[in-house]
């Protein structure tokens, strides 16, 4: 008999992503229902399973009022969790981190059902922290968690990331780095694309002006594409700028380097992509934990990082510069992003909650 899993997950890529993945895996094996809040909607069509939206909100240390209204939502989505859990007899829900997860989790433990969770970053989110004694197992990218608890160290399963199935789909394109031209892409996303639309192109600019052959592709927010597109066309560099792009992948593998924030999704892709960058933490990023994940990858030395506070366009045009002065640092780096193809992580996963 089939088993009926709510997979629960916030709106983010780094959330909603590997979310899919697991869903579009165990969709044929189980019965599935993806929970999650209004966020995830523009992921939603790589899904085919029934879809739950969730009306939650965000604390603020400074908005106390916002605050009461939010816990007033967290506490009626906790009474709905346990209607819909029992409606929909639930044997199994799996965490992925978010609000929308807190209230389903807590129901979950209130009416004893099997709890696993999953961990993309290298800093145990607050959610998944509340949840390690109620969980069966909590499964994570790396072994390198800096937060977990000593007395659940038992629970905790290293499975690799969660890489979406078009990656995964996709074979690099083997490129010779060379001093003619260079691809770099620049993916902002929802938590970096304006300030990355602000500050990259006038260190591209300078970096041009050094007689560096540049194409640049660019994830922007919708309403600063024709003014990136303009500036990068006055200054005569390659560009393609866009706020969404399905073949994403191909873009990626066709690059020599990338600027991007540190989620763990968008970093795992560069790593099995070999693609080496230049990581950008977003600094509200909760317990820090971009930070954590860019630090992982310097430690592993492919990813240089530029922190918010320094991040100016002379800043990054003197890094941009060093590196592609130094092609063979590029080069190290790249083949530094080894990633075990042969590791199936969605297999070892199954194989741990037998089913």
């Amino acid at each position: 008999m089939k088993k009926n899993i709510i997979f629960c997950s916030g709106g983010t890529g780094g959330h909603i992503f590997p979310a899919i993945s697991m869903i579009n895996y165990f969709k044929d094996k189980s019965n599935v229902i993806l929970a999650t809040d209004k966020r995830a909607l523009k992921y939603i069509p790589s899904i085919e399973c029934e879809i739950k939206v969730f009306n939650v909100s965000s604390f603020s240390k400074k908005k106390i009022f916002s605050n009461i209204f939010s816990l007033i939502k967290l506490f009626v989505t906790f009474l709905y969790s346990i209607y819909f859990i029992l409606k929909k007899r639930t044997d199994i829900v799996f965490g992925f981190g978010g609000y929308v997860s807190f209230s389903i989790l807590l129901a979950a433990k209130f009416l004893n059902r099997t709890i696993y969770l999953y961990e993309p970053n290298l800093v145990l989110g607050r959610t998944n922290k509340l949840f390690i004694n109620s969980c069966r197992k909590i499964f994570t990218t790396s072994n390198n968690i800096i937060n977990i608890p000593k007395k659940n160290l038992s629970k905790f399963i290293e499975v690799g990331p969660i890489i979406r199935n078009e990656i995964i789909k996709f074979s690099r394109e083997k490129k010779t780095l060379n001093n003619d031209e260079k691809t770099i892409i620049i993916l902002g996303g929802s938590q970096g694309a304006r300030i990355f639309g602000e500050i990259i192109p006038v260190a591209i600019s300078t970096l041009c002006k050094n007689n560096f052959k540049i194409k640049v592709v660019q994830q922007v927010i919708t309403n600063q594409i024709k003014k990136i597109e303009n500036f990068y066309n006055e200054h005569n560099i390659q560009c393609k700028i866009f706020d969404f792009d399905s073949n994403i992948a191909e873009l990626i593998s066709k690059s020599d380097l990338a600027i991007s924030r540190s989620g763990s999704s968008t970093i795992a892709e560069l790593e099995f992509l070999q693609v080496p960058f230049i990581a950008i933490p977003y600094p509200f990023a909760m317990d820090n934990h971009q930070y954590e994940n860019a630090l992982y990858y310097k430690s592993k030395n492919t990813c240089w990082i530029l922190e918010q506070k320094n991040f100016t366009s002379n800043n990054l045009s003197f890094l941009l510069l060093e590196i592609f002065n130094n092609n063979n640092d590029l080069k190290v780096k790249r083949k530094k992003m080894f990633y075990d193809r042969k590791t199936n992580t969605l297999d070892k996963i199954k194989k741990e909650i037998l089913i």
